[in-house]
């Protein structure tokens, strides 16, 4: 209740709660198909227990996505932040080429980078230190969790 006395009305996030529930659908579909294939402990080991924690997630955001209040003094996405967003989109696209046509271990840094410089940051140590270090885990990581080989350029 605010100061007044008078409650503000419900503002659904439509737009939200349809991403959501795109992505949980997509989820659940990809469960079903892998348990119709087997339900053998390999198979599901991973798969089965994040499915349930995205299902999980997916209940708590839409309840908050339907019961969220307007807000009449909310700021709107300025122009710079809306085109902030679209060149992480476009950076994204450009990590998912570039995972096949340069190697993870390049595309990831270059995401990471861009990522970063997108994002504001400006520390000359932080863009040159994260970004291989990062990378470094990240395909360490892979390797040691899949078991068939991926293209890498440096790594």
């Amino acid at each position: 209740m605010e100061a007044t006395g008078q409650e503000r009305r419900r503002a659904p996030a439509w737009g939200e709660l349809a991403v959501i529930t795109a992505i949980a659908a997509g989820v659940l579909a990809f469960l079903i198909e892998a348990r119709g294939v087997s339900l053998g402990q390999q198979n599901l080991l991973l798969l089965q227990p994040t499915a349930w924690v995205v299902l999980a997630l997916w209940v708590l955001l839409a309840a908050g996505c339907l019961l969220r209040r307007a807000d009449p003094a909310a700021v709107r996405e300025t122009p710079a932040e809306t085109l902030r967003v679209l060149a992480m989109v476009a950076a994204f696209g450009l990590f998912i080429w570039g995972l096949e046509a340069a190697g993870y271990d390049l595309a990831i840094c270059g995401f990471v980078l861009a990522g970063l410089v997108i994002g504001g940051e400006r520390h000359p140590l932080a863009l040159l230190l994260f970004p291989p270090l990062f990378t470094l885990a990240v395909v360490h990581g892979f390797r040691a969790l899949v078991p068939y080989p991926f293209p890498t350029t440096l790594l």
